[in-house]
This record gives structure tokens, C-alpha cells and sequence, in this order.
């Protein structure tokens, strides 16, 4: 079957948006000024999808075969590379280059955090002058730890929600400032994260996948990892104070 598209957009958040290739470093992802972001990079299997192709491992079943952590996200020529030529790209080399590269990514996201400013803010929810407002919902403040458990989000998005929460006190400051200008904003604001999250339960996501995917949902569009970053921050003021992931 090939990695489901949901999990594609899991592997393009991980990686970045770019390459993971050591050097490479290409944006893979296509920025369309009317629609929808496009994902162009390949979901490019480690342990080879079908019998004959690279690093294939009979044992393994086809979910697992699938499945993210099997996946590398690269360039079309880097796709090509590694399986044309796979007796310089053994398994293991590859879950390096997948690990060093994503742990990067995860640690340049969570530095970036600290320096998220009113600018940063802007540029990542440009969006919500067209979103109308929610219709329901609240504000009402929910302990993290609380939705955390409920939701059985793991290590990883309890390590991205705790740095996200460094920058709490300057979104919540933005959105003040926003609503003195916009009384609506602040229902703008959740209406789209929350029509996007009820989107993805409705297709039964839930847990670090639903997490990720509303990640990167936070990231559409944006390119900087400055920009990218207040998108997150966004999403994690928004998953502590209303009914983004619910209570």
C-alpha cells in the first residue's frame, strides 16, 4: 500500500520540511499561494517496501514497513540514491542519517522558542483574518499535564508542549493585542486549529499522530524556522487554555 499520506506529513514535519540527507538541506514542500501546502519530498523506505527492493526484510509486516520511524523523508535525487546504489546506504547507516537528522530539527524547533516574538506571531497565523469565528468552545485554562495523559501523548510531544509553553506569556500578550484591534481574533484563532482537529479525530487520528499532524498544520506555509516555531507555540497556547484536544 506505501505510506498513508497522514504519515507523510508526519515525516515532512520530523524532518523539517527538507532533506534529510546530510548536506542537502532542499525545502520539500510546495508553498501555494491558493491552496493547500503540497508535500513534494519522497517517503523513501529504510528496510525495503517490496521483496526486490533495497534493505527488504521478509519479517517485518507491512505496517511496520510503513510506518514513520521506517521512513526517511528526501529529495527525489537522494530517494533514487539510496536505492540504486543500497551497498553504500545499509539499514543501519540509514536509521543514522534519520536520527541525527530529525533530532536536529526537534532541537532547533525547541531553541527557537525562547526568541519567539510579536513578528514571528504574525506571520504564522496570517491566516485567521479569513477564518471565521468559532461558533463554540471555550478558553477555560487546563492543566497540560491533565490533557496530556488523556490524549496518551509520549515523551516526544511532552518535550515539544513543555518548550512550547517557554513562549506562552508572549502569545497570550499577542493575542491580547490582536483582539484590541479584532474582538473576534481570539475565536478566529481557535476556530481554525479546531476545525482542523476535529477533521483529523473524525479520520481517527489520535495520540502523537494527532499531535504531529496538528503540528504541522501550525507549520503550513511557513518556511523560517522562526515563523515555523510560532506556529507551534500557537498550537501549544491554544492545546493549554480551550478545547484543542480535548479536556
Amino acid at each position: 500500500m506505501g505510506a498513508s499520506y497522514p504519515t507523510k506529513i508526519i515525516l515532512a514535519f520530523r524532518s523539517g520540511g527538507v532533506c534529510a540527507m546530510p548536506k542537502c538541506g532542499k525545502h520539500l514542500t510546495y508553498d501555494s499561494p491558493s491552496g493547500d501546502d503540497t508535500y513534494v519530498g519522497e517517503a523513501a523506505h529504510i528496510k525495503g517496501e517490496k521483496p526486490k527492493a533495497a534493505r527488504y526484510e521478509a519479517a517485518m509486516g507491512d505496517e511496520e514497513r510503513d510506518h514513520v520511524d521506517n521512513l526517511l523523508y528526501l529529495c527525489t535525487d537522494h530517494h533514487t540514491i539510496i536505492d540504486k546504489v543500497p551497498a553504500d546506504w545499509p539499514t543501519e547507516k540509514l536509521i543514522e542519517i534519520k536520527t541525527k537528522h530529525e533530532k536536529q530539527v526537534r532541537q532547533a524547533m525547541e531553541l527557537a522558542f525562547a526568541d519567539v516574538a510579536f513578528p514571528e506571531l504574525q506571520n504564522a497565523v496570517a491566516w485567521v483574518s479569513n477564518q471565521p469565528p468559532a461558533i463554540n468552545g471555550s478558553f477555560e485554562l487546563t492543566a497540560p499535564e491533565e490533557k496530556i495523559k488523556k490524549n496518551a501523548l509520549t515523551n516526544g510531544a511532552r518535550h515539544i508542549i513543555a518548550a512550547g509553553l517557554m513562549s506562552r506569556d508572549t502569545v497570550a500578550a499577542y493575542v491580547e493585542a490582536e483582539a484590541q484591534l479584532d474582538p473576534d481574533f481570539p475565536e478566529r484563532l481557535k476556530a481554525g486549529f479546531l476545525e482542523e482537529y476535529f477533521k483529523q479525530r473524525k479520520e481517527g487520528h489520535k495520540g502523537d499522530e494527532l499531535f504531529e499532524l496538528m503540528c504541522a498544520f501550525a507549520q503550513r506555509g511557513l518556511r523560517k524556522q522562526a515563523d515555523r516555531t510560532a506556529g507551534i507555540a500557537v498550537l501549544v497556547y491554544l492545546f493549554e487554555i480551550c478545547d484543542v484536544f480535548e479536556k
